[in-house]
């Protein structure tokens, strides 16, 4: 049986108003011009290259165990994890979708005339691609045809005549290097702080979708994409586990959560505010919620799976009144370069890799508590904790965990 977890209420002082503020870079004193915005400094490339370059050496690996001569990725998140978070933008049919090429000595872009220009000033620039390219016109069809006729090639498509890498490239993808780490951490900081900020900024009596549009407008400001925005107002998210948003007014209390992305990367938080004094039973649910949380990044160890993390979480709940709550949600999914992977095949539960990335959803009654964590050998490291935020300071195995409390805001 899981040990019962002991926490005390932490409230830090809070600034309502607290936003992050732009750091203006003045030109140089000697004349010459900084670089444009989206230039990133000569550390981080040269970072991200070295990323990048580690990707191509698994490729090579992976070519000399299933016997060919390069590799073709089509697919966005292995497109993404190659190119250490390339961002492709705009209107795209998937047969536009930009690929990679590698033999595993060199690489490729392989992209439409439409992307080139945008991709090699943004994205790729002075990171070891070379090009190739199809028109419009013409498609991609033609190009995947020139540089795969006459050689043996593995893609991560179910194309003729080649064979697959999708299972190979999965344990690849979960493991989160030290470069994608750093990014991930950088990346669920923002997003907490969007959620924050607009949490404390909710006033009654506004709509679901209100809510939801400030949300989505302060992830976008910070330069991050929102993938999935969920505002469940008072009982909503006890009736739907996954409310997403609706014309609801809110009166007592609410959930909000958001799953965004920045170079390929996903990560999920939530944060939870009630007007006034909370419902008894939404503090009640919440706690149970809190608990749960605390357990899950205790479990976020190597070796352990989702079935492990789920029996240890269901002591919490039994004796109460949400006791059958486990039945209606998983407690978790894989993260990283997926919003969300079931961590199931075949009925089987995969265990968990050091460095992998998880998001945890324990929802109890309308109550939820969503964070996202880095799978290390003494328990999950939460990317997206509490900062301006009230907390609860949970105590167990000898671990402490800071679990964001329910912001209590004015009537």
């Amino acid at each position: 049986m899981s040990p019962s977890p002991e926490f005390e209420t932490v409230t830090d002082a809070i600034d309502l108003g607290a936003e992050l503020a732009p750091e203006l870079v003045p030109p140089e004193a000697n004349g010459v011009h900084p670089p444009p915005p989206n230039a990133p400094p000569p550390v981080a490339l040269a970072a991200r290259r070295a990323d990048i370059d580690i990707k191509q050496a698994q490729v090579a690996w992976l070519l000399e165990q299933v016997e060919c001569e390069a590799a073709l990725f089509l697919a966005p998140a292995h497109v993404s994890w190659f190119t250490a978070g390339m961002n492709v933008r705009g209107l795209l049919a998937d047969s536009e979708r930009p690929a990679v090429y590698s033999n595993g000595r060199q690489r490729w872009l392989l992209c439409s005339n439409v992307d080139t220009q945008r991709l090699f000033d943004e994205e790729l620039d002075q990171l070891g691609f070379q090009l190739k390219e199809w028109t419009w016109e013409t498609g991609r069809a033609d190009l995947m045809l020139n540089v795969t006729t006459g050689r043996k090639v593995c893609c991560d498509r179910p194309l003729p005549n080649m064979p697959q890498t999708t299972e190979r490239l999965r344990p690849l993808l979960r493991v989160l290097t030290s470069y994608e780490q750093d990014e991930y951490r950088a990346l669920g900081r923002l997003l907490a702080h969007a959620v924050e900020a607009t949490a404390r900024n909710v006033t009654r009596n506004s709509t679901e979708e209100d809510v939801a549009g400030q949300l989505g407008h302060r992830i976008l400001h910070r330069g991050v994409e929102p993938v999935a925005i969920s505002i469940a107002a008072d009982g909503r998210g006890a009736m739907y586990r996954r409310a997403g948003f609706s014309a609801a007014q809110i009166k007592e209390t609410c959930v909000l959560q958001a799953t965004a992305q920045r170079g390929g990367l996903h990560v999920t938080a939530s944060r939870s505010v009630a007007f006034g004094t909370p419902p008894e039973a939404f503090v009640k649910a919440h706690d149970l919620a809190l608990k749960l949380s605390a357990i899950y990044r205790g479990f976020s160890r190597p070796e352990e799976t989702m079935a492990t993390v789920r029996n240890a979480g269901s002591h919490v709940l039994a004796g109460t009144d949400y006791e059958f709550d486990g039945r209606f949600s998983q407690p978790g999914y894989g993260a990283g370069r997926f919003a969300a992977e079931e961590l199931r095949r075949g009925g089987q539960d995969e265990r968990f890799s050091l460095g992998q990335a998880l998001v945890w959803q324990p929802r109890v009654g309308s109550a939820a508590v969503v964070d996202t964590v880095i799978v290390g050998a003494e328990g999950g490291e939460c990317v997206t904790p509490p900062t301006d935020w009230p907390f609860k300071r949970v105590h167990l195995r000898g671990k402490t965990q800071d679990v964001p409390d329910i912001l209590v805001a004015a009537e």
